[in-house]
């Protein structure tokens, strides 16, 4: 990149040294002064776009190229105005072109972190957690978007010998979520892939969003966590009610639901979420309903429903959800987290759990009735770097009572 960086130094010398005669000899020291700053800010922007490149590792190679030409024909030094013109708007052509590229690439971002959790439980030491490094990849054109999340867990590494087992396998890869989608209006996107159940959890889940280290107890307990289908969703507002909805059709549940179907009766769900009226006395006021429906192959069909509110108003906020499954199994989950932020940097909040599930249903860590108390922490130097401290009290009918404290760091990149 040391040689792109030359060619736009070399651009705007080259261009700077007109303004300097026209000054003097053109008579016209205002509208060379005027020309000289609005290239200055021009090649500020150049600078920013520069910058971007260097994270590019694609298409780099036409786009120096562009550049290059720019600098054979870069004006020499002269006093005349016009071609002090003529050469911002090669700078100004310079730009669009990198600034075209730089949108026909798709943007690579992503979140990495690392906890320490301790609890009083026998045979429960405490323990580092390289917990996260997730990829995303986003891609926008017109009409279209493009999502995608990968996720690398606990220190993944896979090892073979070309046969078909793995010689040696830690951790976890998985395709978190990826989906493409069609926007037609703010009433009507359809999205197909690997997508996200709805709810709060989810859609805020990246742990530099979340204010705590641990997650509810009934996240993907009661709701499945993602689905594999096809989803419509939009709002509409009015003056001073909005509703949002969420429908979807999907494979049902299995360990390879991104492939193939357990048979030929689809899963359905949605959400519907009101943003109600306040009348001022709140900033936010949502509540959301949620259904989802599969029918198993040589099972009861399962219904789950659920509800759920987020409400805020100046530095507080609360978020709550209930949902019951009905079926073959039982499942009930709760959550309430009032939390409230000082400033953009500290905040504090309280989340009391509820989760009961039917122990015979679990082949590893049954988990029967629980209840859980946390209280903590989070702070954020910047606003990308997260960084939590939490105390947690856990009951449960499988594993007795217990405490302990949860630490992390969130960084999103």
């Amino acid at each position: 990149m040391a040689r792109v960086h030359f060619v736009v130094v070399f651009i705007g010398l080259s261009a700077f040294g007109p303004w300097n005669a026209a000054a003097s000899a053109a008579g016209g020291p205002d509208e060379a002064a005027l020309l000289r700053e609005e290239l200055a800010a021009q090649r500020t922007l150049n600078q920013q776009l520069l910058q971007r490149l260097e994270a590019l590792e694609a298409g780099q190679g036409a786009l120096l190229e562009k550049v290059r030409l720019l600098e054979d024909r870069a004006p020499s030094e002269q006093g005349e105005a016009g071609e002090s013109r003529e050469a911002l708007e090669e700078v100004r052509h310079g730009y669009f072109e990198m600034q075209e590229a730089l949108d026909r690439a798709p943007n690579l971002a992503g979140y990495y972190d690392f906890e320490y959790i301790n609890d009083d439980r026998k045979n429960s030491p405490g323990e580092f957690r390289q917990h996260r490094l997730t990829l995303l990849l986003t891609k926008e054109l017109p009409k279209y978007r493009f999502f995608g999340e990968v996720e690398f867990e606990y220190g993944a590494k896979f090892e073979g010998e070309g046969g078909t087992e793995l010689e040696e396998s830690t951790g976890e890869v998985k395709l978190e979520e990826v989906w493409g989608e069609y926007i037609h209006s703010d009433s009507l996107t359809l999205r197909a892939g690997k997508i996200f159940v709805p709810s709060y959890v989810s859609i805020h889940h990246w742990p530099n969003l979340w204010l705590s280290t641990r997650y509810p107890l009934m996240r993907n307990k009661v709701f499945p966590d993602t689905f594999v289908g096809v989803m419509a969703y939009g709002s509409k507002y009015w003056e001073k009610l909005g509703v949002t909805y969420k429908g979807y059709v999907a494979n049902g549940v299995s360990e390879f639901e991104a492939k193939e179907d357990t048979n030929e009766n689809k899963a359905v769900g949605g959400q519907l979420t009101f943003h109600l009226p306040s009348h001022g006395l709140l900033d936010t006021f949502d509540v959301a309903v949620s259904g989802y429906m599969e029918s198993p192959p040589d099972a009861e069909r399962t219904q789950t429903w659920g509800l759920e509110s987020q409400i805020r108003k100046g530095k507080w906020e609360v978020l709550t959800e209930l949902a019951l499954r009905g079926g073959e199994e039982s499942r009930t989950g709760f959550y309430l987290q009032p939390s409230y932020r000082f400033n953009e940097r500290w905040a504090t909040f309280y989340r009391y759990d509820f989760l009961d599930v039917d122990p015979d249903f679990w082949d590893v860590n049954p988990v029967g009735k629980k209840q859980e108390h946390t209280i903590g922490v989070n702070y954020r130097p910047i606003t990308d770097v997260s960084l939590k401290l939490e105390y947690f009290y856990s009951s449960q009918s499988e594993d007795g009572d217990f405490s302990g404290v949860a630490a992390s760091v969130a960084i999103r990149f």
